[in-house]
This record gives structure tokens, sequence and C-alpha cells, in this order.
């Protein structure tokens, strides 16, 4: 051996590290075994020429200069097709030739991409661990930041895929537009090759497909949950019953829960290259429509910021598909139409029940928190305001007027209320009478509505809830030549003449292009009596938008 590699030193103090691949690269064949057998107690050294080897199966080279200069090219492409990881080049020199100048200045002519570090014969085990532990420890950082980019772009894009969805739901007419729009936009945009979404059967024991976008093969379908095993149906299943985003792979443990005995998830993965997947529950507060089900041919996908970002995507989804619905109601000429019978524990009741009053609501406006508007129609309405004052669930409240059916009172709850858990449910409150006995409550839902899961909500919040009867009614709501003629009739000739000037000359424009001192000028009449008229025409205009849409029973 013509110059000494190793200098004979205890190893005791070198630190034990993780197996790692070395691709020892040494022209000296007595020099390449001992630093075999050395390397060899912790790593696996891999002895091959450089051209033979790819930058994902080693994370070391460990070269002499002599090596390096026959094979410079091969180690420029390693070098070259590792990035953006990092693949540390160790170079050792024998003693003498450190001597002869810039070492590393000469390294840089001969091999541009440049070394790591180097290391200097003869070397004691002890540094040459120290070293190789250094350089490896670099590798994983990069690895490490390299997995950490990947989730990022991959984060990145579905974020900007979910702001497209969200983009595209924007003006969805229907529930099956806005299942239709989700699906295509996830698809097309990636980063997941198939979508599809499920609903409840009307049995609600079992999830059916209803719309699916994707190139590769339908997967099987769904199936419900027997018996608490695992399968994949569960999988929906379970997002479906516990309004939680479940994601998992294909891998060979996770199809021994998943497939519960069944290869037919495990074979169809395969012959698309799927790894994993995630069902995410399509949710409005605590209503549940379905689950919607995305599948990657990625690795590593679904860690828990995509899972927070899928779900938020449900309850968009979820909110869409509550908002269609609530709007189909409105839309359609026939309607399911419940009494509900409610006689539990709660603010409202609570303090109906010590104030002895009886309570008709008259409407709902805005949300989070709602304004509630509601009659006093039997009791003492001042007392009633009195115990409101000193409830913690109300956060505000006052006297509004008195009209000739009691006093109107304006109620802002602190948490959710019977009305807004009844229209959470996607069903719209026709008539809300609450005494100290409870609340009778008349609702509709769509024709098509599903009463019993709208019960099932109804009770995890009213034990007591009860459905008294239900019925299919035909609705007529008021056309736009109804509206008008409605109007015509209530209108006197001297209100509708006053509302057409003050329209004309731009009174009711933001800003207004005339003030009402104007508009009364113009007409000849004073300001006092312009802004009666105008108040009149406004209230009896209001009245007929929002007055009461005719039902006939069926």
């Amino acid at each position: 051996m013509r110059d000494r590699l190793l200098v004979e030193q205890a190893s005791s103090d070198a630190l034990p590290a993780d197996e790692a691949r070395i691709l020892l690269a040494m022209s000296h064949d007595e020099n390449r075994s001992l630093l075999a057998e050395v390397l060899g107690t912790d790593h696996r050294v891999v002895e091959r020429e450089p051209a033979d080897v790819s930058p994902g199966e080693i994370d070391l080279c460990v070269l002499d200069p002599q090596t390096l200069s026959r094979h410079v090219d091969a180690f420029e492409t390693l070098k070259s097709d590792a990035e953006p990881l990092h693949l540390p080049f160790l170079l050792v020199v024998p003693e003498q030739n450190l001597s002869n100048g810039d070492v590393w200045r000469q390294i840089g002519a001969q091999f541009p991409p440049g070394v790591d570090d180097l290391i200097r014969t003869p070397v004691s085990k002890a540094e040459l661990h120290g070293r190789i532990q250094s350089l490896l420890r670099a590798r994983k950082q990069s690895i490490s930041l390299g997995e950490q980019r990947e989730r990022l772009d991959r984060l990145n894009r579905v974020n900007s895929v979910i702001r497209e969805v969200n983009a595209a739901l924007v003006g969805a007419k229907s529930r099956d537009e806005a299942e239709e729009r989700v699906c295509t936009r996830l698809s097309e945009a990636g980063p997941y090759c198939y979508v599809r979404i499920c609903k409840p059967r009307a049995t609600r024991e079992t999830l059916t497909v209803s719309t699916t976008v994707g190139e590769t093969l339908d997967p099987p379908q769904p199936r419900a949950a027997t018996n608490g095993d695992l399968t994949h149906g569960t999988a929906a299943w379970r997002a479906y019953r516990e309004r939680a985003t479940i994601a998992t792979g294909f891998g060979q443990d996770e199809l021994a829960m998943l497939d519960d005995g069944d290869s037919d998830w495990g074979a169809w993965a395969e012959r698309g290259g799927v790894r994993a997947f995630a069902c995410v529950p399509i949710r409005y507060r605590d209503t549940v429509y379905g689950v919607l089900e995305v599948y990657t041919t990625e690795d590593d996908a679904f860690d828990e910021e995509e899972q927070s970002v899928l779900d938020e995507l449900g309850k968009t989804i979820g909110h869409t598909v509550n908002a269609v619905e609530s709007k189909r109601l409105l839309l359609t000429k026939g309607a399911t139409e419940v009494e509900l019978r409610l006689a539990d524990d709660g603010p409202l009741f609570e303090m109906v029940a010590e104030t002895e009053v009886e309570l008709r609501l008259e409407g709902v406006t805005g949300t989070d928190p709602s304004v509630e508007f509601f009659t006093v129609t039997d009791g003492d309405a001042e007392a009633f305001l009195e115990r409101a004052a000193d409830s913690e669930s109300v956060a505000r409240h006052r006297f509004v007027r008195e009209t000739d059916a009691g006093a109107l009172v304006q109620l802002v709850f602190d948490g959710e209320s019977v009305t807004e858990t009844l229209t959470d449910l996607g069903v719209t409150v026709d008539a809300l009478v609450v005494d100290d006995s409870g609340a009778s409550v008349v609702a509709l839902l769509p024709q098509d509505g599903d009463v019993g899961a709208c019960m099932r909500g109804l009770r995890k919040a009213y034990d007591s809830a009860e459905l008294q009867s239900r019925r299919q009614v035909e609705r007529r709501p008021l056309t736009e030549g109804d509206f008008v003629s409605s109007v015509e009739s209530d209108l006197t000739a001297r209100q509708r003449n006053v509302l057409q000037a003050a329209y004309l000359a731009g009174y009711f424009d933001q800003p207004r292009e005339s003030s009402g001192k104007d508009v009364a000028t113009s007409l000849d009449i004073s300001p006092a009596t312009f802004h009666q008229h105008i108040r009149t025409g406004e209230r009896k205009l209001v009245s007929k938008l929002f007055g009461a849409v005719t039902f006939n029973g069926t």
C-alpha cells in the first residue's frame, strides 16, 4: 500500500448512523477494500462503475482524484440528475497531493460541480465516520426540504384548484349542476385522477354514486358498514356518519383493513396506478348531503394540511347545496308540509314559560346571527323583554312597535335558535308559535325532500321533536303580473303619482339626483306630505314583496 489510508486509532467515539448507500469509487484496490470494510459496518457499500449508477440508488459518493479524472462526465451527470436533491461527494486525497498549491481550485477546474468535502490520508476512523455523518446529515436535510417543497407545491396546486371550484360553484342553479362543476374542476385541474360524489339512499343505510368524472375506470361501488368491518365502503360511510374527512392509501396493510378480504379495490388501484384517496363529507352545519371522493396517483398525498383544505371544500359545497335546495323550494310549485311539536328546555322555551306569554314568529332576516321578529300575541311583552335582558343566550333585544295582533319584538340569539336549527336542516319555517307548553311548527321541504333526515337532525338538538303530520301541498307564488296588479289595487292615485315622480326624478338613486323637497316642489305639495305618501307607498310595496304565498292542500 503506497499511501497509508487509515491510522490506527480506536473508533469507539464514532457516532452510530442510519444505514446509507455509499458509492465507493477508488482507483486503488487495497484502499477500496479497506474503506469498504470500515464503512460497511454502518452502511451499504455500492461498488459499481459511476456510469452504471443512478442518483436514486446512492446517498453519498466517496472517490479519489484518479477516479474523478477518469469518470468526470459520469460524476457530473450524477450530480445534475440528483437535483434538486443534494448528492454529496467526499474526495479522498493523499497527504503529499495537498502540497501542490490550491487543491480546491484544481478540483473546480477539473470538476465544475465541485466536491462537498475533502479528507486527506492517512485518516482516523473517527474522523472518517464524522465526515461521512456530516455529509449524510446534509443529504437528509436536502431530502427533508425536498419533501416539504413537494408537499408545499402540491398544497399550492390543491388550493389553486379549490379556488377554481369555489368560483365554479357561484351561480349553480341545481344540486346536480353544482356536483358536476365540482367534479369536473377537480378532475381537470389535478392533482386528482378521479372524482366522484356519493349520496345517501332514501333509507339512509348506504351510499349510492351520483356524479363521476375522471379518466380512470370507475372504482367498485361503495358499501355500507357491516358489524363495524373496516371495508373501503365504510371509509365513505364513516366520513358520512362521523362528519369528518378520512384519507388513506392502497398499501398492503391499508388494504388489509379496507378490503376485508375483497381484492376488488386492490386490483382496481393497481390497474389505474392509484395510490391514495380521501372521503370528504359534504355538509352544511349538522346536515350531511353526501361524500366527495377524490383519488390520486401521486405518493405522499392527503397530509394534514391537504385534508383540512378538502374539509373546507366539503363545507363550501354543502353551503351551495343548501342554498340551491332552499331556492328550489321557493321556486317549485310543490312542497312537503310538515307539522312539528317541540317541548324541550331551551332559552326561548324557558323565557316564554317563565313569563307566561305566547309568541308568534313574524320573520327572520340576516344570518350569523339572524334577527328574529316575534309578536307577543298573549301576555306581558314588557315582562318578556325584561327576562330576555337577563338571558345570557340573548345577544340583543328590543321592542319594535304595537300592532293589532300584539307587541312586535326583535330578538338576536347568542347561540343557535329554533329557527336557525330548522333552516340549517334545509327547511323553510312557515309558522312557529311558542307557548308555555312548547312550540308548534309548520315547515316546508322540497317536494322530494327527506323528512326522515330532517327529523333525525332536529332530534339531535331537541329530543322531544315529534312529527305530527306531513302532506303534499301546491304553492302558487305571486307572478310578476299578480304582483303589479296587487300593488296597483293597493296604491291610491296620489301615492302612485308621488312614487312615480320620485322614481323618475332620481330620488331613489344613490347618490340622489333630487331631494324630497325638490320632488315635493315639482308636485306642488309640502315636503311633509311628500314623505308621508312615500313611506306609505314603500310600505305597501314591501308588504307585497314579503307577503305570504298561497297554498292549497292536495
